[in-house]
């Protein structure tokens, strides 16, 4: 069984360029001997097998992206028209305009904020918007 078969899934492991056997002898160009690859447990892949393997092995989505600059989110809010509830949030609770002072980037996932944003009119809808206009996937 070769060694990228025993792992679950079985990993695309490309071979060394160099190889170095348990003896300490050093195989050159390893990668372009398959039979020194197989003896040591690694499988010569194909374009083919390359491909069917990525096929059935997506890569997963990047996470979507939540941190943001305090600038984004205020662009991304005018744009929205909706910059006074922020306005109004701020002036209306000084632990919120704290926070938002004190930080250096703004994490739209955070319960706490999302919490604070909606006391202040701000739905989860135009958060997603906020996300979007700001840079992320939303």
């Amino acid at each position: 069984m070769w060694l990228q078969e025993q792992l679950d899934p079985p990993a695309l492991i490309p071979p060394p360029v160099n190889y170095r056997r348990a003896d300490g002898a050093v195989i050159c160009n390893f990668h372009l001997n398959p039979e020194a690859m197989t003896a040591a447990g690694y499988h010569n892949w194909t374009d083919e097998e390359v491909e069917a393997w990525h096929e059935a092995h997506p890569a997963p989505p990047p996470p979507e992206r939540t941190i943001f600059t305090k600038l984004a989110i205020r662009r991304a809010m005018r744009q929205l028209g909706i910059e006074a509830k922020l306005d109004n949030l701020l002036n209306a609770s000084a632990q919120f305009r704290a926070d938002w002072n004190d930080a250096q980037e703004i994490d739209l996932a955070d319960p706490v904020l999302v919490a604070a944003l909606g006391s202040g009119s701000i739905t989860e809808a135009e958060i997603a918007q906020i996300k979007q206009l700001a840079g992320g996937e939303a």
